[in-house]
């Protein structure tokens, strides 16, 4: 065919980009979708994947916990799906009814990605590094078609009609879906709450740690949600809730202090352990009680690594971050002691115990049973 059309050639360079690019923009759609159900309506452990989460500014969670994440409970990322597969569609069925469609679509949806850009600089003081990448996409699809396609703003009605029909009828079983999720998640926060007002009131921690994950106020004692994590760094479930106090931190911001407490499952530093169960914990504990100011940054490399934990990737470590004179001093291991004996009242047997407002919850737990007893909480 010689007419004029990126998607009525023939599979030539710029229509082999066209169907990439429409990949990769379903790719992100079902990405941003899987995330914003993990995120707000998880039913596994840990919540969300934290792939996206970058820095306090790049992360997915900025547009995730946004109002304009949904429509009706139907994800946006979900319409993006839906771009994707009908920019695919042009090349699948490929016809000048469609392609004028289809270019048509590109431009609409890059000006609402535009939109949504400016509202996440201006309003959330962020991005989404995912939707980003979605945007960018987006551009290059409008450019594509307005370049080497046919170039319409009219879209034609009977393939515009078939798209919108599609996009109302998936939209409305993802609706229906969403409730479900969300009836289902209140019925277990209901639980989680009850659960927890029947616990045991040990109070927080005496004193407090200079381990801080996060501090809302100066005093650990003055915010309304107080969470110490005793925590062990090669437990691995230790580094699923080390993954979730950021996600935590970020949601409730100005309201929850986080405090974290050394409790090594290793007998070269913890008497209540008779065995050396994670060898390299005490040393690992010892690296991070170094500088409480590096605190943070040698926590989350530590956790990282977990898996190939050894001694020499905390020498590594302490090089990296200047701790080697440090490492094996007295006063970083009485720092780990003071932090141990911290858990004598809680009567600790594993980690990760984290105590809630001076209650002992034993085990990591979803993030939405986080988010019921803070929400609870702060009622108060």
């Amino acid at each position: 065919m010689d007419k004029k059309g990126l998607t009525l050639q023939g599979i030539t360079g710029l229509h082999a980009l066209h169907i990439l690019n429409a990949v990769l923009m379903m790719a992100t759609g079902i990405y941003l979708t899987t995330h914003f159900y993990d995120t707000l309506y998880p039913s596994g452990l840990g919540g969300a994947s934290t792939l996206c989460d970058v820095s306090a500014f790049w992360n997915c969670d900025v547009a995730t916990h946004s109002k304009v994440a949904s429509l009706a409970g139907v994800p946006i990322a979900f319409l993006g799906l839906l771009n994707g597969l009908f920019l695919i569609g042009a090349s699948l069925f490929p016809s000048e009814a469609y392609e004028r469609t289809a270019s048509a679509v590109t431009k609409y949806n890059a000006i609402g990605t535009i939109a949504l850009l400016g509202f996440s600089l201006v309003a959330l003081g962020g991005l989404c590094p995912v939707c980003s990448i979605y945007y960018v996409l987006s551009w290059v699809a409008a450019a594509l078609f307005w370049k080497k396609g046919i170039n319409s703003w009219v879209p034609d009605f009977k393939v515009a009609g078939i798209w919108l029909a599609v996009t109302l009828a998936s939209g409305v079983a993802l609706s229906q879906y969403t409730a479900g999720r969300a009836s289902k998640l209140a019925n277990v926060s209901t639980q989680v709450v009850t659960q927890y007002k029947s616990l045991a009131e040990y109070g927080d921690p005496e004193p407090a740690s200079p381990f801080v994950i996060n501090a809302s106020t100066p005093n650990f004692a003055d915010a309304p949600i107080r969470v110490s994590v005793f925590s062990d760094f090669q437990c691995p479930f230790c580094k699923v809730v080390a993954e979730q106090m950021p996600q935590l931190a970020r949601r409730y911001a100005g309201k929850i202090n986080i405090q974290y407490f050394f409790y090594p499952l290793d007998s070269a530093c913890n008497s209540s352990v008779k065995s050396a169960m994670h060898q390299y914990a005490c040393r690992a504990a010892m690296l991070a009680a170094c500088d409480p100011a590096k605190f943070n940054e040698v926590h989350d490399e530590i956790f990282a690594g977990q898996e190939k934990l050894d001694l020499d990737s905390l020498k590594a470590l302490a090089e990296k971050h200047g701790l080697t004179a440090c490492f094996d001093g007295q006063t970083t291991r009485d720092a780990v002691l003071a932090s141990i004996n911290g858990a004598t009242k809680f009567n600790l047997r594993s980690t990760p115990t984290i105590i809630i407002n001076g209650k002992k919850i034993e085990g990591s737990i979803p993030n939405p049973h986080f988010h019921a007893i803070f929400d609870d909480l702060l009622k108060k």
